[in-house]
């Protein structure tokens, strides 16, 4: 096959500040990536980082997010490209609701392709809510209560839903708009989440929301596979039919590309694959990774704050309130985007790198770098004879806010399970002996605290992990991981021709582009070598665990757990949602 006529598949991510575009081959090499900052690009809805923040209330506005789609769209026929592509998937922020009224679905069924689409849905007051209630909101504790208590308890929406009620969820945020709103509620004819309102945009239709971006709206009964229709019910009896009765998976076919963008920006008449959300389309795309590395899929994402991702073959939730996951509800439960019998756990770490940063700053100096710090946290490992806690906004996992620390000491009131005894200390003993130090403390915190977390859900044992995010690159962080986990860390690569270079790509887009691909073109040619075949995403091997230290950390993570639930049980908190 001539390669200026080879297949091309494009996968977009909507998130918080951008609208990223991924253009891949058949062979999975990336031909081309187009990014729409917001910020940058429509500085007329005067947004900051994509959003508006109005104390808890943090919303954006669905009109910048249809600009972005025609702004792409544009940038993609002028790379000469936007004939070849055969497929379109892709991602968005999760738990974000958009409101359809009836003129706008009416509108994007008839699109003019000499007017932009942010003109016609504009005119055509498409939307009843205009500025959509995203994840970093934190409003609805009241909507939040009400939802747990139609399900009887936190514990029984977990079992339904995967998660108890959270402010960001979709479902507390459709309640709210319903309470609160009224007179745009009554013009309410459809209700799309970001995933599956950027797909209907494509399309030219409402489409169905996917299963696993669904698992994020408290509304949605993951072992029946369908919207719980008591939920839904509490907050209003139509809400299943706003929502859309048929929930499909992610690597279905939900429409073909709408005349719009075949007629305004040359794109080839395509089907469109079913949008996800964010994390669960990163981890879609790590999986295709994986596959090729033989381990199995565990994702840790190291930024503003850290997530971890990985698979459950099983549902860990059941009527038997006395099992270790009932026991720990924390974190979400995810039905997996493209198979129907699998799960994903996600954990969510609010205190991220920032905390780190903190630590840098305060112990080694504002003028400090990140060499420095991963310097200071080249150490022997402190556990189990010294644990530091650093919460310094309101952590999820454990629900705790705070600076902690905690020695073994001879003279300690605090028992742990091993018998050690520990003591609360202001700062870490530091002498010829020892030099412990913040550094490494808040590293073996965040990595223990996983470990952890992850033993409550996860019923199989980590063969690898792949981690992602700004931090990743750190080599005292990654030993840690390894060291911790006892398991191979691989970090993701852009691989050239001729060079691998470690890099954190657009896993989400990226993500949708392989579904594209795997849905369309399951068997591709890959026969064609006269392009030169771009980057292609791999998983690179960083570092293995160190046998000895992986022992010292198995058996202090039971002095560790104590330590942590002590902490928890120390702070006195309110609701806290978590960012991620």
């Amino acid at each position: 096959m001539n390669d200026n006529c080879a297949p091309l598949y494009l996968g977009l991510d909507l998130s918080t500040q951008q609208l990223k575009g991924v253009v891949i081959n058949s062979q999975r090499h990336v031909v081309c990536e187009i990014g729409i900052v917001f910020d940058d690009e429509f500085p007329e809805f005067q947004t900051t980082n994509g959003r508006y923040v109005d104390g808890d209330i943090v919303t954006a506005p669905v009109l910048m997010w249809v600009a972005a789609v025609d702004l792409l769209m544009g940038r993609l026929a002028a790379t000469g490209l936007a004939s070849r592509v055969r497929g379109i998937s892709g991602a968005a922020q999760q738990h974000g609701s958009v409101y359809w009224r009836r003129q706008g679905v009416d509108a994007i069924r008839q699109l003019d392709p000499e007017v932009s689409l942010r003109q016609q849905l504009g005119n055509s007051s498409a939307f009843a809510v205009v500025n959509s209630p995203i994840w970093e909101d934190s409003s609805t504790s009241k909507q939040c209560e009400e939802l747990e208590q139609c399900a009887g308890s936190a514990s029984e929406l977990a079992r339904i839903t995967g998660s108890t009620a959270f402010e960001r969820f979709t479902g507390p945020q459709i309640a709210k708009v319903r309470a609160t709103q009224p007179q745009a509620w009554h013009q309410v004819s459809r209700i799309s989440l970001v995933s599956s309102f950027v797909a209907s945009l494509l399309v030219g239709d409402g489409v169905p929301i996917d299963c696993s971006d669904a698992s994020g709206t408290n509304l949605y009964d993951i072992q029946a596979g369908k919207w719980s229709q008591k939920l839904c019910d509490s907050i209003d009896p139509q809400l299943v039919q706003y929502l859309g009765p048929k929930v499909t998976l992610a690597n279905e076919i939900v429409g073909q590309l709408s005349p719009y963008f075949a007629q305004r920006y040359g794109v080839a008449s395509c089907p469109v694959v079913a949008f996800t959300g964010d994390n669960p389309s990163a981890f879609a795309g790590f999986e295709s990774m994986f596959a090729v590395s033989g381990h199995s899929a565990a994702v840790i994402s190291l930024g503003t704050s850290d997530t971890v991702l990985f698979p459950l073959e099983k549902y860990p939730y059941s009527l038997d309130t006395r099992s270790v996951a009932m026991q720990h509800l924390d974190g979400h439960v995810l039905q997996h985007p493209t198979d129907p019998g699998r799960y994903i756990a996600m954990l969510c770490y609010k205190n991220g790198s920032l905390a780190r940063d903190w630590v840098r700053q305060r112990s080694l100096g504002a003028g400090s770098t990140w060499t420095d710090f991963s310097n200071a946290a080249d150490i022997v490992p402190m556990a189990p004879m010294a644990f530091g806690f650093y919460y310094l906004s309101t952590e999820i996992l454990p629900r705790a806010k705070g600076v902690y620390r905690f020695e073994q000491h001879t003279d300690g009131s605090i028992v742990g399970p091993s018998g050690s005894t520990y003591r609360q200390v202001d700062r870490f003993s530091s002498d010829s002996t020892v030099c412990w130090n913040d550094a490494r403390a808040i590293i073996e915190s965040q990595i223990m605290s996983m470990c952890v977390d992850y033993a409550h859900k996860g019923s199989h044992a980590m063969t690898g992990v792949a981690i992602t995010g700004g931090a990743s690159s750190n080599p005292a962080l990654q030993q840690a991981i390894a060291d911790i986990l006892g398991v191979p860390v691989f970090a993701t690569a852009e691989q050239a021709t001729a060079s691998v270079e470690i890099k954190a790509p657009a896993m989400p887009a990226y993500g949708g582009a392989v579904r594209a691909l795997e849905r369309l073109d399951p068997v591709p040619d890959t026969s064609s070598t006269l392009e030169p075949p771009g980057s292609k995403y791999i998983l690179q091997a960083v570092c293995s665990p160190n046998s000895d230290r992986h022992g010292v950390y198995a058996q202090a993570l039971a002095d560790f757990e104590f330590l942590r639930e002590f902490v928890s049980q120390s702070t006195t908190l309110t609701c806290a949602d978590s960012s991620e």
